[in-house]
């Protein structure tokens, strides 16, 4: 396949995440879905870097995950404890990112989707 040059470079991806089992004391249960990702350029990521180190250490809390919420645009086969499709939005994301069981598995899995090698090795 020959290299695509576009603008902005939209994909899918799949997420992992390692719940603890409810049932299973000490035990995890592995969830996934897919994600859309369109990730923000180098430029970017390194000046929002530079950005939130210059805040107080409460406020760089509060933006921590910020360059996963501008990457993150979609998401499939997130459900509700019905079983109801969950719509994406960004206060969604927001409300998954505040359990470290999630937020590891997507960090994860965007780390991955910039490194595809490191993916299929496995690591």
């Amino acid at each position: 396949m020959k290299f695509k040059l576009v603008e902005d470079y939209t994909y899918w991806w799949p997420v992992t995440v390692d719940l603890p089992d409810p049932d299973k004391p000490g035990k995890v249960v592995k969830q996934s879905f897919t994600i859309q990702f369109k990730p923000i350029s180098g430029d970017e990521s390194a000046a929002l870097i530079k950005e939130i180190q210059a805040l107080p250490p409460e406020e760089r809390l509060a933006r921590q995950h910020e360059e996963l919420l501008r990457s993150s645009k979609d998401w499939r086969d997130v459900t509700d404890e019905n079983g109801e499709q969950v719509p994406f939005t960004e206060a969604a994301l927001k409300a998954c990112l505040q359990h470290s069981w999630f937020s590891r598995g997507l960090y994860k899995a965007y780390a991955q989707s910039l490194t595809p090698d490191e993916a299929r090795r496995g690591n």
